[in-house]
């Protein structure tokens, strides 16, 4: 990944956090990110619990992932982690996915 590609997706972060609810179309124009581009990176916020998209609109949830199971899927390569963060990096590209905890 380029600088300039982890630039657009910080900037994601910071425009959706401060602007709290955004459209696809502000995003672009925002931050640069389009296309699969940007619905990768949505679809990880997604599944991360960090934003909902719901009738076209990107909702800013916040960075806390509370009452969610994370399902990392792909070749793990190895797993850091702490009381307060957890770090899964891959061998190939993993895709997230978050469901409700519970039964």
């Amino acid at each position: 990944m380029s600088g300039e590609e982890v630039s657009k997706f910080e900037k994601l972060i910071t425009v959706l956090s401060e602007r709290e609810e955004l459209t696809p179309e502000d995003i672009t124009s925002l931050t640069g990110l389009s296309g699969p581009e940007l619905d990768a990176a949505i679809s990880i916020l997604r599944a991360l619990g960090f934003v909902e998209f719901e009738e076209g609109i990107v909702r800013w949830l916040g960075p806390e992932v509370r009452g969610r199971v994370i399902i990392i899927r792909g070749k793990v390569d190895y797993v850091i982690h702490n009381p307060f963060e957890v770090r899964v990096f891959g061998l190939e590209d993993l895709r997230a996915t978050a469901k409700p905890a519970g039964p």
